[in-house]
C-alpha cells in the first residue's frame, strides 16, 4: 500500500505543483522502502581479445555463471593475465572446463581493473570462440552517471535534464530486460562507457539523475501490477523522422518548454504521449 500511495503521488504531484517549485524539487524528499534487487545493466567492456590483465584490489568471490555455483572465495587481491584455451579459462591458475567466470567484489569499494581501466560492480569473463570478452554489470543509476554527463555537457534547464535522465533510464531498463545479445545489453564503446573514467562528479546532469532516481516511463503501472518500459529515444533534431518509440519532440523543444515554466512531467507528456512515470525500485 505504501508503494502504491507513493506512485499515486508521483502521478499527480507534478500537475499540482507550482511552476516555481518544479518537478525535481517535489521529488527530492520521496522515500520508498525497497524490497527488490537494484536494477542493473550488462555492459561489454572488452570484445574479442586474446587476453586481458585483470586486477582486483580486495576480497572477492568467483562464480560460474553457467551453473550459478560458487567456485571459491578469495581474501586477498589478485593481478594476473586472463586468457583461455581448449581446457578453459586461466587467470594465473587454471579453471578446467570453465569458460565463463564472474568476479564479484565483497564490498562496493573494491575496484576491478581491466587493462588499466577501473570498474566497479561485477565482471564476467566469457570465452567466445576462443577469444576473451568481458562484461561489467553495474546498477542502472551508475550507468547513467557514467554516460549521460558526457553526452549532454552544455548547460540546460534543470527540468529538461530531469526529463532526459528519465528517458535514458527508461531505455536502459528496457535494454537490460530485452538485450539484443545474450551476454550483454549494451556495447560500452558505442555508448561512451569507460568505467570509472567516465564519471563526472557533481555535474548538473548527475544531480538530475540523482533527483529522478529509479523513475522510468511506462505504458502501465502499479495498478496493473507491472511496469512496461520501452526503447525510449529522443527524436533526431535534424530529420524529425519518427520511428518506433522516438519522442514527439526534440531535446531543443524540451528546453523551450522548461524555459517557459514547464516541468519535467509536462515535457515527458508531450514527448511520449500515453506514458507515465513509475518507480522501478
Amino acid at each position: 500500500m505504501i508503494i502504491r500511495a507513493l506512485l499515486f503521488v508521483i502521478a499527480f504531484l507534478p500537475l499540482a505543483s507550482s511552476v516555481e517549485a518544479g518537478f525535481l524539487s517535489n521529488m527530492r524528499n520521496i522515500f520508498v522502502k525497497h524490497q527488490h534487487p537494484v536494477p542493473s545493466i550488462d555492459i561489454l567492456v572488452v570484445n574479442d581479445q586474446p587476453s586481458a590483465v585483470i586486477e582486483v584490489n580486495g576480497k572477492y568471490q568467483l562464480y560460474n555463471p553457467h551453473t550459478k555455483k560458487l567456485i571459491s572465495k578469495r581474501y586477498i587481491g589478485k593481478k594476473k593475465l586472463m586468457q583461455t584455451d581448449s581446457s578453459g579459462l586461466k587467470w594465473g591458475e587454471g579453471f578446467p572446463g570453465i569458460f565463463q567466470l564472474t568476479i564479484i567484489p565483497d564490498d562496493p569499494s573494491v575496484v576491478i581493473t581491466i587493462d588499466g581501466t577501473d570498474y566497479r560492480g561485477n565482471v564476467t569473463v566469457y570465452d567466445i570462440g576462443g577469444a576473451i570478452s568481458i562484461v561489467n554489470r553495474i546498477p542502472i543509476e551508475e550507468y547513467l552517471r557514467a554516460t549521460l554527463p558526457g553526452k549532454y555537457g552544455e548547460p540546460m534547464p534543470e527540468e529538461t535534464m530531469a526529463a532526459i535522465a528519465i528517458v535514458a533510464r527508461t531505455d536502459a531498463f528496457y535494454l537490460s530486460h530485452n538485450p539484443k545479445n545474450k551476454f550483454w545489453a549494451v556495447d560500452g564503446a558505442q555508448v561512451g562507457y569507460e568505467g570509472m573514467k567516465s564519471l563526472h562528479p557533481s555535474s548538473p546532469m548527475e544531480m538530475a539523475i540523482n533527483s529522478t532516481r529509479h523513475m522510468v516511463l511506462s505504458k502501465t503501472g502499479a495498478y496493473e501490477g507491472k511496469v512496461t518500459p520501452f526503447p525510449a529515444q529522443w527524436i533526431d533534431p535534424q530529420s524529425h523522422h519518427q520511428t518506433g518509440s522516438n519522442s514527439r519532440i526534440t531535446v531543443y523543444e524540451a528546453e523551450d518548454i522548461a524555459r517557459t515554466g514547464g516541468h519535467a512531467a509536462q515535457i515527458l507528456s508531450k514527448a511520449f504521449p500515453g506514458s507515465h512515470i513509475e518507480l522501478i525500485y
